[in-house]
């Protein structure tokens, strides 16, 4: 070959060339919403014969630099570069790269992953293009509360729903007349707005009352007063006294009635016990005294009553404090091992399931399993100062030993956590995890095989709306489970 004819063609013939290669967005804008997938993608002609020549770089352009958020290097994947929030969260379409497609995946979307995305694409020569990224977080469901005023008969109504970017709120009555209401809105740690709105109205008055978010936002209504839970408190000295009453009652009538026969036979004289067996007012009274004891009470969880069990539970996790050997796993270690279902790397905060959402995490023994669910529960328990992890959102955390438990699901976490105190009945404490989007039900080490705790765990995650739920297991333990979560809900901690 005559290479110096050779190299003067290539020189020759490089302008033309670059004339020739070009890149082209697929589309100019994409929309997609918070914790959801997106690829975007742009086109480059010539089609490679190799992608060996290949090198494609996606970035982040931002007003003051230029964040990597991926590059493919001579056809090798290389991300020594990579800007740290997106670890784990990306990856390029190599399949399509043939095609003269470069496309970009990015999962587990964030509310600051919206803005302008540069493609480039270089084979020899190189060009580019814009792109820009705009993500929306959709109010989805309201969270209704009732809470009755320490004096006269109103009530609050309370409606509640994250989103972005911030909604405003419009209170209608039965006959659609508009009420005035104070309604406020807060920045979570995801950069969403909690939206708050409350009415004051009267107990006493039938009505409905709607609340509405705007934009094609949800809604939710309130039917006065018959949504209004009754409070029935059990007093356990009232029902003793008045047992004792009926008694003295029904043995008076029965000294009364063994004078009054006093000479017939033994055999006629009547004794309590069969006063007891035939009086029908005695029996009915007993009866309904009895109903009266074992009636269960019903709870009215306001704002208060939450935070004062949230002080409870925080009282009782302070006394198991983190070791230092846990801190050191949590900063050094866990970052490396915590994978979602694909293998990639993921953020620790990743181990907080979103509103109604159940995570299941998976590691052989010794991973580091039970070490998440101390690092979890101390960073509730001592806040956003010392806090490893943000769980600010959380008010309610319940922490539960898979290994210690006996019985149900409920059972296992009255017992555990002592919360006869707080909390009366199981149905209660269903009924505070199964409706809030800010508690967080935290069940380490868990295995199937009790009937009891298994299909009262599987109804409690079929029938729980706003409940965050977070499982540990070790690989196999739980196949039934892992079927339910999906790919989606799956973590695992490699060693």
């Amino acid at each position: 070959m005559d290479w110096p004819l050779f190299f003067f063609l290539q020189v020759t013939s490089w302008p033309f060339l670059s004339a020739l290669f070009t890149v082209e967005a697929e589309q100019r804008t994409y929309e997609a919403e918070f914790r959801g997938d997106v690829v975007m993608g742009c086109r480059f002609k010539p089609q490679p014969l190799n992608t060996e020549y290949l090198t494609v770089t996606w970035h982040r352009i931002t007003p003051a630099s230029s964040l990597e958020v991926y590059r493919l290097d001579s056809g090798v994947e290389n991300l020594v570069s990579q800007d740290p929030q997106y670890r784990g969260r990306v990856r390029l379409l190599a399949e399509e790269l043939s095609q003269g497609r470069a496309k970009l995946q990015v999962s587990n979307l964030r509310m600051n992953d919206s803005g302008t995305y540069q493609c480039l694409v270089q084979m020899g020569v190189a060009d580019y293009k814009k792109i820009t990224l705009s993500i929306k977080a959709p109010y989805k469901t309201v969270t209704k509360r009732i809470q009755k005023s320490s004096e006269g008969d109103e009530v609050q109504l309370t409606c509640e729903s994250e989103g972005y970017p911030t909604a405003s709120v419009i209170w209608t009555d039965r006959n659609i007349q508009r009420i005035s209401s104070n309604t406020s809105a807060v920045t979570t740690p995801d950069q969403l707005f909690r939206v708050t709105s409350k009415i004051q109205v009267r107990s006493s008055e039938k009505n409905n009352y709607t609340c509405n978010f705007t934009d094609g936002g949800p809604s939710a209504r309130f039917d006065i007063p018959d949504e209004i839970p009754i409070t029935t408190v059990r007093n356990d000295a009232l029902v003793i006294a008045l047992c004792t009453v009926v008694v003295l009652v029904v043995i008076i009538v029965a000294v009364l009635t063994y004078r009054r026969q006093k000479g017939s036979r033994r055999t006629g004289t009547p004794s309590t016990r069969n006063l007891l067996v035939h009086d029908p007012v005695a029996a009915t009274a007993c009866l309904q005294i009895n109903t009266l004891r074992e009636k269960e009470k019903t709870v009215i969880y306001t704002e208060e009553s939450v935070e004062t069990l949230g002080e409870f539970l925080k009282a009782h996790y302070s006394r198991f404090s983190l070791s230092m050997e846990v801190r050191h796993f949590c900063q050094e270690k866990l970052p490396q091992r915590l994978q979602n279902s694909e293998g990639q790397p993921v953020s620790l905060q990743a181990l907080l399931p979103e509103a109604g959402e159940t995570l299941l995490l998976e590691g052989p023994p010794g991973s580091g399993k039970t070490a998440v669910a101390q690092i979890l529960v101390s960073s509730w328990a001592e806040g956003p100062t010392h806090a490893l992890l943000q769980l600010s959102v959380l008010h309610l955390l319940f922490s539960v030993d898979g290994s210690n438990v006996k019985g149900d699901l409920f059972q296992g976490i009255m017992t555990q956590l002592s919360l006869g105190e707080k909390i009366s009945t199981e149905g209660d404490l269903r009924t505070v995890l199964s409706g809030s989007r800010e508690v967080l039900l935290l069940f380490d080490g868990y295995r199937e095989g009790n009937q009891d705790l298994d299909e009262s765990l599987r109804r409690f995650l079929r029938e729980k709306e706003g409940c965050r739920v977070l499982v540990t297991a070790c690989p196999g333990h739980c196949p039934k489970l892992k079927e339910i979560v999906g790919t989606r809900g799956f973590l695992k901690l490699q060693i």
